[in-house]
């Protein structure tokens, strides 16, 4: 068991207003009203407690799962860019120094993992499949820039997820990240932006972006063509494929990487993807597995298909591709296969789409 330095150093602000110490943290997550109540918490200290124990918190799973089956986690990545800033922090300084902030679930997409804490897109058909009704959110209370500021003064890196971030609490971002430039901090801040690719920022984004450290753009795409259209509905793969090649004109102003959602879906496409980021000279992709919903995780696949599934990545000559067997190896959720099979079935009808059509090689096994 590893440290991990993120419930000290970081904090994740979900678009509803539930605070934890990444992104990755899986379970119930009390809702503070304040960042002083959450900084303070029970809550918090309890996780803090476990990794000064040796012990994974029981929210870490992800992270656990992934390092058990060689698969980078996220704890791993972390602390291979932040290590000297880890290494001389305070931990009774009780500030954060990064942090990721979705400014509400305003999205214009509502892909086939998400669901509409995370997309406003998604309300209706959530509302008629699966019978919840949960209206579109947004966290942040009047004064959240001026608190946020109080405690994370020494900030030197901020994520900025949706929703879609470029249709999500646009004055509030703005205001933050204003306030850096004013105060001279920019200059030594880098922000990481994930984005679907379907909109191009304006202008005055580009302007502000100027003054600060580093931008990334993190390019948030489940596949190619149809694939992708369909994964991330009502997408234009056509549309996406010219807005990333303005993207990639621009990396003299920006910083870019390419995130992959990994599900019951795409995941036998893998060497696909990997194979077509080489091709655009986009960067090795980063890899996230799919949790909930937990019928779309890539591991409920029956065991007939799960064999062929492993043999396809266990063929490609990508180490990286070839890791993702093993997590198919170790770990089942075929319980859940049949409701994977009928949800599908539910959301073709209802959006007028056929997985058959679009994912052939894994058809015969739906």
């Amino acid at each position: 068991m590893s440290f991990c330095y993120s419930p000290w150093t970081n904090v994740d602000l979900s678009p509803t207003g539930y605070a934890s110490p990444c992104c990755k943290f899986q379970g119930p997550t009390p809702v503070y009203s304040t960042l002083d109540e959450y900084a303070s918490s029970k809550f918090l200290e309890d996780i803090k407690q476990d990794f000064k124990n040796g012990d994974w918190p029981d929210g870490c799973i992800r992270c656990k799962t992934e390092e058990q089956n060689n698969i980078e986690s996220k704890r791993q990545l972390d602390y291979q860019r932040w290590e000297h800033h880890y290494e001389s922090y305070d931990l009774e300084c009780n500030q954060f120094i990064t942090a990721s902030i979705a400014f509400g679930n305003t999205c214009n997409l509502k892909c086939i993992t998400c669901s509409p804490t995370s997309s406003s897109k998604w309300h209706k058909e959530h509302n008629q499949i699966y019978g919840t009704d949960v209206q579109p959110v947004k966290f942040f209370k009047q004064n959240f820039v001026s608190e946020f500021i109080k405690h994370a003064p020494a900030i030197m890196h901020l994520d900025i997820p949706g929703g879609e971030p470029f249709l999500s609490g646009i004055r509030e971002q703005k205001e933050l990240l204003t306030h850096y430039v004013e105060s001279g901090q920019a200059s030594n801040m880098t922000i990481h932006y994930t984005t679907n690719a379907t909109i191009l920022p304006g202008q005055e984004w580009w302007d502000l972006w100027s003054y600060f450290k580093e931008v990334e753009i993190q390019l948030s795409i489940d596949g190619i063509g149809s694939r992708y259209e369909y994964i991330r509905f009502p997408g234009n793969w056509e549309q996406v494929s010219t807005n990333i090649a303005e993207y990639i004109r621009r990396q003299s102003q920006v910083r870019l990487s390419v995130s992959h959602t990994v599900s019951a879906y795409n995941i036998y496409y893998l060497d696909e993807f990997f194979s077509w980021c080489y091709n655009q000279k986009l960067p090795k992709p980063w890899l996230g597995k799919v949790n909930t919903p937990a019928h779309m995780r890539p591991t409920v696949w029956s065991n007939d298909a799960k064999q062929f599934i492993i043999g396809h990545l266990q063929s490609s000559t990508n180490q990286d591709v070839q890791n993702w067997a093993n997590l198919l190896i170790n770990t089942d959720d075929s319980n859940m296969f049949n409701t994977f099979k009928q949800r599908c079935q539910e959301h073709d009808q209802y959006r007028k789409l056929d997985f058959k059509n679009v994912f052939p090689e894994l058809a015969p096994y739906i």
